[in-house]
Protein backbone atom coordinates (compact mmCIF):
# COMPACT_ATOMS: atom_id res chain seq x y z
CA UNK A 1 0.00 0.00 0.00
CA UNK A 2 1.63 3.21 -1.15
CA UNK A 3 0.45 6.34 0.58
CA UNK A 4 1.22 9.99 0.11
CA UNK A 5 1.79 10.33 3.84
CA UNK A 6 5.30 10.90 5.08
CA UNK A 7 6.88 8.28 7.35
CA UNK A 8 6.47 10.67 10.26
CA UNK A 9 2.71 10.79 9.72
CA UNK A 10 2.26 7.03 9.74
CA UNK A 11 4.96 6.06 12.26
CA UNK A 12 2.44 5.46 15.03
CA UNK A 13 -0.24 3.93 12.85
CA UNK A 14 -1.05 0.28 12.34
CA UNK A 15 -0.05 0.65 8.65
CA UNK A 16 3.50 1.59 9.60
CA UNK A 17 3.83 -1.39 11.94
CA UNK A 18 2.47 -3.72 9.26
CA UNK A 19 4.95 -2.35 6.68
CA UNK A 20 7.85 -2.76 9.09
CA UNK A 21 6.87 -6.39 9.73
CA UNK A 22 6.47 -7.07 6.00
CA UNK A 23 9.85 -5.58 5.09
CA UNK A 24 11.87 -7.96 7.24
CA UNK A 25 14.36 -10.76 6.70
CA UNK A 26 11.40 -13.02 5.86
CA UNK A 27 10.54 -11.05 2.71
CA UNK A 28 11.41 -12.97 -0.49
CA UNK A 29 13.61 -10.09 -1.68
CA UNK A 30 15.30 -9.42 1.67
CA UNK A 31 18.65 -10.92 0.68
CA UNK A 32 18.82 -8.86 -2.51
CA UNK A 33 17.73 -5.66 -0.74
CA UNK A 34 20.26 -6.21 2.04
CA UNK A 35 23.12 -6.88 -0.37
CA UNK A 36 22.27 -3.78 -2.39
CA UNK A 37 21.97 -1.54 0.68
CA UNK A 38 25.19 -2.73 2.29
CA UNK A 39 26.99 -2.27 -1.01
CA UNK A 40 25.63 1.17 -1.92
CA UNK A 41 25.05 2.63 1.54
CA UNK A 42 27.39 0.85 3.95
CA UNK A 43 26.97 3.54 6.59
CA UNK A 44 23.16 3.65 6.50
CA UNK A 45 21.87 3.66 10.05
CA UNK A 46 18.16 3.20 9.40
CA UNK A 47 17.32 -0.09 7.74
CA UNK A 48 13.68 -1.17 7.54
CA UNK A 49 13.29 -4.54 9.20
CA UNK A 50 17.04 -4.36 9.92
CA UNK A 51 17.52 -5.34 6.26
CA UNK A 52 17.77 -2.34 3.94
CA UNK A 53 16.98 1.35 3.71
CA UNK A 54 13.71 2.42 2.11
CA UNK A 55 15.45 3.47 -1.10
CA UNK A 56 17.01 0.02 -1.61
CA UNK A 57 13.78 -1.80 -0.73
CA UNK A 58 11.95 0.30 -3.31
CA UNK A 59 14.52 -0.26 -6.06
CA UNK A 60 14.60 -4.02 -5.52
CA UNK A 61 10.81 -4.35 -5.39
CA UNK A 62 10.35 -2.22 -8.51
CA UNK A 63 13.01 -4.22 -10.38
CA UNK A 64 11.24 -7.43 -9.41
CA UNK A 65 7.92 -6.01 -10.66
CA UNK A 66 9.53 -5.07 -13.98
CA UNK A 67 10.74 -8.63 -14.48
CA UNK A 68 7.24 -9.95 -13.80
CA UNK A 69 5.76 -7.58 -16.40
CA UNK A 70 8.48 -8.14 -19.02
CA UNK A 71 8.23 -11.93 -18.79
CA UNK A 72 4.44 -11.96 -18.60
CA UNK A 73 4.41 -13.77 -15.27
CA UNK A 74 1.33 -13.82 -13.05
CA UNK A 75 1.47 -10.94 -10.54
CA UNK A 76 1.01 -13.27 -7.59
CA UNK A 77 2.66 -16.66 -7.71
CA UNK A 78 0.52 -19.47 -6.34
CA UNK A 79 2.52 -21.89 -4.27
CA UNK A 80 2.31 -25.56 -5.15
CA UNK A 81 1.95 -27.41 -1.82
CA UNK A 82 3.73 -30.47 -3.23
CA UNK A 83 6.70 -28.53 -4.57
CA UNK A 84 9.97 -29.28 -2.78
CA UNK A 85 12.62 -26.58 -2.63
CA UNK A 86 15.73 -28.77 -2.75
CA UNK A 87 18.01 -25.92 -1.71
CA UNK A 88 15.90 -25.19 1.37
CA UNK A 89 15.85 -28.88 2.29
CA UNK A 90 19.63 -29.20 1.95
CA UNK A 91 20.20 -26.04 3.97
CA UNK A 92 17.89 -27.36 6.69
CA UNK A 93 19.75 -30.67 6.67
CA UNK A 94 23.00 -28.82 7.35
CA UNK A 95 21.41 -27.03 10.30
CA UNK A 96 20.57 -23.66 8.74
CA UNK A 97 17.38 -22.18 10.19
CA UNK A 98 15.08 -22.41 7.15
CA UNK A 99 11.30 -22.34 7.01
CA UNK A 100 10.09 -25.57 5.43
CA UNK A 101 6.69 -26.61 4.18
CA UNK A 102 5.23 -29.84 5.57
CA UNK A 103 6.31 -31.70 2.42
CA UNK A 104 9.86 -30.28 2.66
CA UNK A 105 9.96 -31.20 6.35
CA UNK A 106 9.15 -34.83 5.51
CA UNK A 107 11.84 -34.89 2.81
CA UNK A 108 14.41 -33.39 5.20
CA UNK A 109 13.60 -35.93 7.91
CA UNK A 110 13.86 -38.78 5.39
CA UNK A 111 17.24 -37.54 4.14
CA UNK A 112 18.69 -37.24 7.62
CA UNK A 113 17.42 -40.69 8.61
CA UNK A 114 18.87 -42.14 5.38
CA UNK A 115 22.21 -40.58 6.35
CA UNK A 116 22.12 -42.55 9.60
CA UNK A 117 20.92 -39.92 12.05
CA UNK A 118 18.51 -40.95 14.77
CA UNK A 119 15.10 -39.26 14.93
CA UNK A 120 16.35 -37.26 17.92
CA UNK A 121 19.44 -36.10 16.03
CA UNK A 122 17.30 -35.23 12.99
CA UNK A 123 15.00 -33.17 15.22
CA UNK A 124 17.96 -31.26 16.65
CA UNK A 125 19.44 -30.63 13.22
CA UNK A 126 16.13 -29.38 11.80
CA UNK A 127 15.18 -27.33 14.84
CA UNK A 128 12.05 -29.42 15.33
CA UNK A 129 10.66 -31.19 18.32
CA UNK A 130 11.36 -34.87 18.68
CA UNK A 131 7.63 -35.56 18.73
CA UNK A 132 7.20 -33.88 15.34
CA UNK A 133 9.89 -36.07 13.81
CA UNK A 134 8.46 -39.15 15.54
CA UNK A 135 4.99 -38.32 14.21
CA UNK A 136 6.38 -38.11 10.67
CA UNK A 137 8.14 -41.46 11.12
CA UNK A 138 5.24 -43.28 12.81
CA UNK A 139 2.70 -41.99 10.29
CA UNK A 140 4.54 -44.12 7.76
CA UNK A 141 5.51 -41.06 5.76
CA UNK A 142 9.18 -41.80 6.28
CA UNK A 143 10.84 -45.18 6.64
CA UNK A 144 12.74 -45.23 9.92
Amino acid sequence: MITSESPRQITGSADWKRHRAYLSELHPLATVASRRCRSEYPRATHRLGKVACGRCWERVIRADERVVVELGLPPEAVADPDLVDEVAVERACTGDPVRLTPVERRVAVARLLERGLTPSQAADRLGMSGSTVSAVVTDGEVAA
